[in-house]
Parts: C-alpha cells; structure tokens; sequence
C-alpha cells in the first residue's frame, strides 16, 4: 500500500510537471485525447509493475522452488517494458525509432568500443565501492557474520549458457531501451536510476542493490554524455556478462555454494 501511495505521487507529479513545464516535450501527441490517453497507459503501466515488483520482492524463493520457474518467466518484466514502449511509441504519433530511443549508428564502432570500456570500467568501480560499503557495514555490526546470498545466486550461476546469453541480451536492449532511452530522456539521471534501482528491488539484497545503483549512475552518465543509446547498451552487455560468466561462478565455487 505505501508503494502505491508513492507511485500515485509520482505518477501525479508527472502529468503536473508534464501539463505545466511540458515534460514530455520529446513526445507529440497529436491531440488532447492522445496525451490523455498516454496518461492512462502510463498509469496502467507505473501501477502494474510496482504490484509485480512488490509482490516478488516479498516472496524468497528457495533454489528448488526457482529450478521449477519456466524459462520464459524471467523475462515477464521485460515484455512488460517492451509492451509500454510500442504503446507510448504509437501514442506519439511514431516517431523514428532511432529518435524515439536516441540510437545513433554514426560511428558504431567507436561507441562499441565506449561501451566495452564503460561496462568494464564500471564493474571495477561498482565491485570497489559495493566492497568498501559491505567492510563498513560489517565493521559496524549491521552485517550478520553468516548472512547468505539469494538463493538467485548460485541458481544464475548454474544456468546453461545461452540461458545466460539470452538474459544478458534481453536485459541490455530492453532495459536501456526503457531506462535511459524513454526513462531518463523525460526525468533525468537521478531518477530514472532510483527508477532503476527499485526495479531490482526483487533480489532482496542490499548490497547487490547498491552495486545495480552505481552502475545506473555510470551507464546513465554515459548517456547523458553522449545523448546516444548504443554504448550504453553495450557497456549494460558488458557488465552483465562480467556478472554472470564470471563473478557469479566464481563466489559460487569459492563460498562452495554450488
């Protein structure tokens, strides 16, 4: 109930800030019935997501329960995301998708090769702080001596590897797509990344949460920098391939977790 008294706010404060200062200029909806259109579907859709994310942040599920989720499941979220994208797209009289989204293929390459080095960059800094924030929590008793990971953990990282590849592909299109393509474009930096963040509020785990919070900011300033989508779909690839290719795996076998 709290979530969704926050999310009305929000959501009021978005059509206010929209109907007086014009917050959604990047959009041109061709007539009164279509902006009010679009406030309904992005109501429809702010509620609905926070009842899944809510709903799933309160269920642990234990790593047998989670090896009986189809496939399929895993990417609910993102179907939902993509669903809200094609509706406002079309609400908006169907703008260039690179326009809609900011994707500029001029000089793929060199925006391929930012993206690399963002996602590997940002690993580094987001493992960094995400250390030092658990040392002090832990320096100050606030860390059970024998807290566990999610369950999530070591199930991720016992996935086949096009299950892998297929999740890392999906979230790195899908999510920037939303979150810094749609998201941040029409809000900003700081909350299309607290947006982002509460998104993966599922995992239940608060220093996993501030690892994703760094790297929101670091990907998000890419975009803001660059005003294109590309490298940050890349430097998402990235980090995410880091994660569970390699990090996960790792933490598995060294905690003996597997």
């Amino acid at each position: 109930m709290i979530a969704l008294i926050v999310v009305g706010v929000a959501f009021s404060a978005l059509v206010f800030a929209n109907e007086r200062y014009r917050l959604f200029s990047s959009d041109r909806f061709s007539t009164t019935g279509a902006r009010v259109a679009a406030y309904v579907w992005l109501a429809v859709f702010v509620f609905g997501i926070t009842g899944i994310i809510v709903s799933s942040s309160k269920q642990s599920m234990s790593k047998q329960e989670l090896t009986t989720v189809p496939f399929w499941q895993l990417f609910v979220l993102h179907i939902i995301l993509v669903f809200f994208l094609v509706g406002w797209w079309l609400l908006s009289r169907r703008p260039p998708i690179r326009q809609f989204l900011n994707l500029l293929p001029a000089e793929p390459l060199n925006a391929t090769a930012l993206g690399v080095a963002v996602g590997v960059g940002g690993w580094a800094i987001t493992l960094s702080i995400a250390v030092a924030v658990g040392l002090i929590l832990h320096s100050l008793g606030m860390i059970p001596k024998d807290l566990q990971p999610p369950a999530a953990v070591p199930w991720m990282a016992a996935l086949p590897f096009w299950q892998k590849g297929l999740i890392i592909l999906s979230a790195m299109t899908v999510e920037e797509a939303f979150f810094r393509g749609f998201l941040q474009k029409r809000i900003g930096l700081v909350l299309s990344t607290i947006a982002f963040a509460l998104a993966h509020a599922g995992y239940g785990e608060p220093l996993m949460l501030i690892g994703i919070t760094v790297v929101s900011v670091i990907i998000g300033i890419t975009f803001y920098r660059t005003k294109n989508l590309i490298p940050c779909i890349v430097a998402h690839g990235v980090f995410d391939a880091i994660q569970l290719f390699v990090v996960i795996p790792l933490a598995v076998n060294a905690g003996g977790l597997g």
